[in-house]
C-alpha cells in the first residue's frame, strides 16, 4: 500500500503530481473546482485551511502567496478596501497545523515569504535542468520541512538564457521590461505552450501555470521523504 500524502491549496496540481510520481497516494484539496487538474491524483474541492489531516502519512501545502509578492498592491486594489490582500495568514496557519499534527510535512511558498519560513531551502528550475529549445526555467520557490532534504545542485539560472513563467501568459513568448541589475534588458516570459513544456505540466491552463510548482521539484522532495518514512513508521524499507 502506498503512503498517503495530503496536498493542500493544490491549484491545478503541479506539486501533487510530483508527489504522485515519487510514489505517494495523493489526495489534493483546493477550494475551487478547476477544469485543468493533474492526473493520477484524488481531487477534493474543499477548504484547505480546515481539511482534516487524520489518516495521512505526510502533509504538504502551498498556501496563497499574493501577500508575499510584488502582486500584493494589485490584490489590494482589486479588493477595493486597501489593507492586506487577505491570504497571508494562511502560511503561518498551515505551518502551525502541520507542526501540531506530528506528521512529516512540507510547505511551499515564494521567495518573499522567507521571513515567515526560517530554515526553508530554495529550489529552482535550473537545478533540474528544466529547459526548452535552449531556454532554462528560472523559478525560485521556498520549501520548509521537518524532514531532511538534500538539494539537487546549485542554482544556475544566471549562467544561461533564462525564461520565467509568471503574470498573465500570452500565446507567444515576450520580453518584459525590468529593473534588475543582472537583467537590464528585462525578462523573457514564456508563452503558454512553452510554459507547459518548461514546467512539465501539459494539462495546465494559462491561469494555473504562473501559480504552479513544477512537478520535478516535489518529485525530488517526495522521493527523499519516501525513503525516510520507514524509519518513522517502523515499516519495511
Amino acid at each position: 500500500m502506498k503512503p498517503r500524502l495530503l496536498d493542500l491549496f493544490a491549484g491545478e496540481g503541479g506539486a501533487a503530481y510530483g508527489y504522485a510520481l515519487a510514489g505517494f497516494d495523493v489526495t489534493a484539496v483546493d477550494d475551487v473546482e478547476r477544469p485543468n487538474r493533474a492526473p493520477g491524483v484524488t481531487w477534493i474541492t474543499g477548504d484547505a485551511t480546515t481539511y482534516p489531516l487524520d489518516g495521512f502519512d505526510v502533509a504538504t501545502g502551498s498556501p496563497p502567496c499574493t501577500d508575499h509578492t510584488t502582486l500584493r498592491t494589485v490584490a489590494e486594489v482589486k479588493r477595493k478596501g486597501g489593507g492586506e490582500a487577505g491570504t497571508g495568514w494562511m502560511l503561518a496557519h498551515t505551518v502551525a497545523r502541520f507542526r501540531a499534527s506530528g506528521l512529516p510535512y512540507v510547505v511551499e511558498n515564494v521567495m518573499g515569504a522567507r521571513e515567515d519560513m526560517p530554515g526553508a531551502f530554495k529550489l529552482c528550475g535550473s537545478m533540474f535542468d528544466l529547459t526548452d529549445e535552449g531556454w532554462l526555467l528560472r523559478r525560485h520557490r521556498l520549501f520548509l520541512s521537518n524532514m531532511g532534504v538534500l538539494l539537487p545542485g546549485p542554482c544556475r539560472c544566471h549562467r544561461r538564457n533564462i525564461m520565467g513563467v509568471y503574470g498573465e501568459l500570452m500565446q507567444n513568448d515576450r520580453r518584459c521590461a525590468g529593473k534588475r541589475l543582472d537583467r537590464p534588458n528585462g525578462d523573457i516570459r514564456a508563452g503558454v505552450d512553452r510554459a507547459r513544456r518548461l514546467m512539465g505540466m501539459p494539462w495546465a491552463s494559462a491561469e494555473g501555470l504562473p501559480l504552479a510548482i513544477p512537478p520535478a521539484y516535489t518529485q525530488w522532495v517526495g522521493e527523499q521523504l519516501m525513503a525516510q518514512l520507514p524509519a518513522l513508521t517502523g515499516g519495511p524499507p
